[in-house]
């Protein structure tokens, strides 16, 4: 109640701030996804900040992109998979996940084709790449029934087969949706698809067609999220029994934290479509109840 109420104080606030949050949240994805973080920074927290002020948009000196495009139950559960707990790594989950195009990793380290492996296994990834004689295959197969496709180590240039598949061609015929691929045309299910692409290259030159088809993104290792995964390491090696001790707080903080997560949301929902007093609602009181014990 406590929480709520605070909350519920701040949001007059927060609205009349929402549309230069808003603006600077779509820039940073439309365009940080290249650059370390060090330009990424000076990208969010002067050039952008300077034109919003020069356009007179109200905007959050204080803004954490982090905080407003995740939570702590998603990073919790990136992190769980594998992916450092730092800004730059966090910002990168974010710009995978979140990117209305699909991703090319510039990823010489290995970092984002692990954790993408970790985060789409339960959704049966598919990996492949262009040397593979069945990459055809698996990309028609992945369409046609809305499974992951990792592209692992490609290079500079993608096969011109994904040309369609980048630009999101597909078309409505009836209920289905279909693509078409080279001379032949492929059912697609676009809500459940996704295409990841990793490049081992450290420095690689994408064409402009193709830069302005993906959102490209640097998973390039910082220090300190090298220093995360080799305390992991020598911490497995030397004492086994406390990495998996720490993993099982992790799964249980994070599991707690999506519980009450979930909690809120349902009640809230209840709340907007409750007709009547709510004291006359059971199945409100008791959501109620159980979401007060559970934060607390």
């Amino acid at each position: 109640k406590i929480r709520w109420t605070e909350q519920s104080a701040e949001f007059a606030d927060e609205i009349s701030r929402l549309v230069g949050d808003c603006a600077r949240a779509c820039a940073f994805m439309s365009y940080c996804g290249p650059f370390n973080k060090t330009f990424r920074d000076k990208l969010v927290q002067e050039y952008f900040i300077a034109d919003m002020d020069e356009k007179k948009v109200a905007f959050s000196k204080d803004l954490s992109l982090i905080e407003m495009l995740t939570n702590d139950s998603v990073r919790g559960e990136w992190n769980l998979q594998g992916l450092p707990t730092d800004d730059l790594s966090v910002q990168n989950g974010i710009l995978t996940t979140r990117a209305s195009r699909y991703p090319i990793m510039v990823d010489p380290q290995g970092q984002g084709l692990t954790w993408t492996r970790a985060k789409e296994a339960q959704n049966g990834l598919v990996e492949t790449n262009f040397s593979d004689k069945a990459f055809r295959n698996h990309l028609e197969d992945c369409l046609s029934y809305g499974k992951p496709m990792l592209l692992a180590n490609v290079e500079e240039e993608l096969d011109p087969l994904l040309d369609a598949v980048l630009d999101k061609a597909f078309v409505r015929k009836g209920k289905q949706c279909v693509i078409q691929l080279g001379d032949k045309e492929v059912d697609v299910e676009p809500e459940t698809f996704q295409l990841f692409i990793t490049s081992r290259m450290p420095n690689p030159h994408f064409t402009p067609e193709l830069s302005a088809r993906v959102t490209v993104i640097d998973f390039t290792v910082t220090m300190q999220g090298l220093e995360d995964q080799l305390l992991a390491r020598v911490v497995s090696q030397e004492k086994p029994e406390l990495q998996e001790e720490r993993q099982k707080l992790l799964e249980e903080v994070n599991a707690y934290k999506k519980k009450i997560m979930e909690l809120q949301d349902d009640l809230l929902f209840r709340l907007a479509n409750c007709t009547g007093s709510l004291l006359d609602d059971p199945e409100i009181i008791d959501v109620l109840n159980i979401t007060k014990k559970t934060s607390a």
